[in-house]
Order: C-alpha cells, then structure tokens, then sequence
C-alpha cells in the first residue's frame, strides 16, 4: 500500500512537472503581446526615419519638409509613450506610421479631391444640423473651409502639406 501511494505520488508529481515545463515553452498573450510590441516600435522607428530622410530633401519644398519633421516628431513620441507603458490608441499607432509620399499622382489627387468633397459635404450637413448652437455650427463651418482650401490647393498644384490635407478630412463629431 505505501509503495502503491509513493508510486502514485511520483507520478502526479512527475505529470506536474510535464505540464509546468509544458506551459512554460507555451507563448503567452504578454510574450505575444511583447513580440507586437517591438515589431510596432521597430515599424515606428523605420517610419520615423524615412520622415527625417524626406525632410531633409530639398526637392520636397519647405512646407513638405516641415510636415516630414513633424510626422518624425509624432513617431518619437508615441515609440516613447509605448516604451513607458503608456496608453497610445491604434489610430494614434497608425497615424504615426504614416508617411505621406513625396508627390501625388493625377489619380491619387483625383482621390483626395473626392474624399475632400465628401468630408466637405459632411461639415455643411453638420453645419445645418447644428444651426440650434452657434458654436458647434461654427466648428463645422470652420471645418468646411480647411477641406475647401486643400481642395483648391490640390487643383491648382500649389503646395500643401500633409497636415492641411488631414485638416481638410477631419469632421467634428457631436453627438445630436
């Protein structure tokens, strides 16, 4: 009987051990997690790079280079909030990996236009819908103007950063 006992013993203890050394060689969701992390600081770092690269180009003009410059500025800090453990939202991410290409093509300006158009479109219906609050209609109305600006800076092949495109885009969001 004791020997039967210490047999058993031995063997939950031994497939205790098989599962512990098992678990172990298991990825986890932090080691998963720790992987993205580093693959996302790594595509950080890269895009970073490349903005500093462009900013220093003089073909790109000046208001392009200083977008450059402040895109790599974007980059630096999100790297540093992920490395501090700080919260950093995935559009916050990808915004910052985001690096706006030297020139556009008549297609993709074509594109841009039309997204321009519609986000425009967007503020004048917020506008109206807002007419009740004069300061909400006015965010809209302001909004209105970014989007017109970069729509006739696109059309008549002025420069305009990346930052003055992405002001055009953006909607206010309320809630009615």
């Amino acid at each position: 009987m004791k020997n039967r006992t210490l047999r058993m013993t031995a063997t939950i203890a031994s497939a205790l051990c098989f599962a512990v050394s098992l678990s172990a060689c298991a990825p986890t969701e932090s080691n998963v997690s720790n992987v993205q992390g580093e693959r996302t600081l790594e595509r950080l770092q890269a895009a970073r790079e490349i903005d500093l690269s462009n900013a220093k180009d003089p073909e790109v003009g000046p208001a392009a280079s200083g977008d450059y410059s402040l895109r790599a500025d974007k980059a630096a800090q999100v790297m540093d909030d992920l490395e501090h453990g700080q919260y950093v939202s995935q559009s916050q991410i990808d915004s910052a990996m985001f690096v706006p290409p030297k020139s556009l093509s008549p297609a993709q300006k074509a594109q841009l236009i039309k997204e321009l158009n519609y986000a425009k479109n967007l503020d004048d219906r917020g506008w109206w819908d807002w007419t009740r609050d004069p300061v909400i209609a006015q965010d809209f109305s302001v909004q209105k103007k970014k989007a017109n600006r970069a729509i006739r800076d696109l059309e008549t092949d002025q420069q305009i950063s990346w930052s003055e495109i992405d002001e055009g885009l953006a909607i206010p969001r309320y809630n009615p």
